[in-house]
């Protein structure tokens, strides 16, 4: 009687004609996807579009050697770049070389400055992209999410080459000595586009009900707030502004204030990651609210954009008020 082959069963009850082999996976199947290239592929939005072109087109470029740590001078394609500034070992010392030789080329080479912007949104693209994704709301058409990237773009270029006229004189809106010139850049377009400049504007235009001296003191709430960039002034003359009308913070209970603070703090570091306030959104509460200093300025030395900080800032607010809703208050004892 011939012999049957029996087949093995499966544990779960399916039966296979004896063991599987399975061939090895091919290499990088496992790599995550690269967020360039699927940019690139993107070719219905402005995004993706202005990238390839600037691959194609540019014949610019901030130098090839700044990437790969020799002395190339040839320019270095914009998804090179992206690609490099979107790199895990990026730091904040390499993002700002690359975006201020963009932005002074921007400024100062006009016989290249088409060059130089599509080049400048290529190695936005990704920035704009998720920006601008903030702009439209989720179920909005095709055209308006369009829309939303082109008012980015247009607002981003903007940017770079805008000026304020101050009693000091004319200067560039944006400062590219500071650091974080890429996220301020960014951050200032969205602003723009989003209307935040205009109602700031609005903000600052003396209403018909208010005296001199009403609008007077709510500029200087205004700007103690949330000094961003705006036609006035920068942080230096809103610092002396505040040093001018401004005697200091009462520092009468101000330390136990602080202390407190510190132990809510503290506290938040056994609650869930949502819930936990980091040392610098604690500086900002305390230097800003409590220690009088603008924001800005603080914003500065913490390496922060003016957007960013007052982001972290309320969200640190509030998280410091569930934080306090969950503790029990204790009475002082009589």
């Amino acid at each position: 009687m011939p012999e049957h082959r029996v087949p093995a069963r499966h544990p779960h009850g399916i039966a296979l004609p004896g063991q599987l082999t399975f061939s090895a996976p091919p290499p990088g199947a496992d790599a995550a996807p690269d967020p360039v290239a699927a940019l690139v592929r993107q070719k219905a939005l402005p995004a993706g579009q202005v990238l390839s072109a600037a691959i194609t087109l540019c014949r610019v470029g901030v130098p090839k050697g700044w990437l790969t740590g020799t002395d190339d001078p040839r320019p270095a394609r914009a998804d090179e770049v992206l690609r490099r500034l979107l790199a895990d070992d990026a730091t904040r010392e390499i993002k700002d070389q690359v975006w201020r030789h963009i932005v002074v080329h921007v400024r100062d080479d006009p016989d290249n400055r088409e060059d130089w912007n599509l080049y400048a949104l290529g190695v936005a693209a990704r920035g704009l992209l998720s920006r601008a994704a903030r702009l439209a709301m989720p179920d909005d058409p095709a055209k308006r999410v369009i829309a939303a990237q082109y008012t980015l773009i247009y607002a981003f270029l903007d940017r770079m080459q805008a000026t304020v006229t101050t009693t000091a004189g004319t200067r560039w809106r944006l400062n590219i000595d500071r650091p974080n010139v890429y996220s301020r850049l960014l951050g200032g377009a969205y602003d723009h586009a989003s209307g935040r400049t205009e109602h700031r504007r609005k903000q600052l235009t003396r209403r018909h009900d208010e005296t001199a001296a009403e609008h007077q003191a709510r500029i200087t709430r205004l700007r103690e707030d949330e000094p961003r960039e705006v036609p006035v002034g920068g942080d230096d003359e809103i610092s002396a502004h505040h040093a001018q009308r401004h005697d200091g913070p009462d520092r009468r209970g101000m330390d136990a204030v602080i202390a407190r603070l510190q132990e809510f703090v503290a506290q938040s570091a056994q609650m869930p990651p949502a819930d936990r306030i980091d040392p610098a959104s604690a500086e900002l509460l305390r230097r800003t609210y409590l220690d009088g200093e603008p924001l800005g300025q603080v914003a500065a030395e913490l390496n922060l954009s003016p957007s960013n900080a007052s982001k972290r800032r309320a969200t640190a607010v509030r998280q410091l008020r569930r934080l306090i809703a969950r503790i029990p208050q204790q009475r002082p004892p009589s």
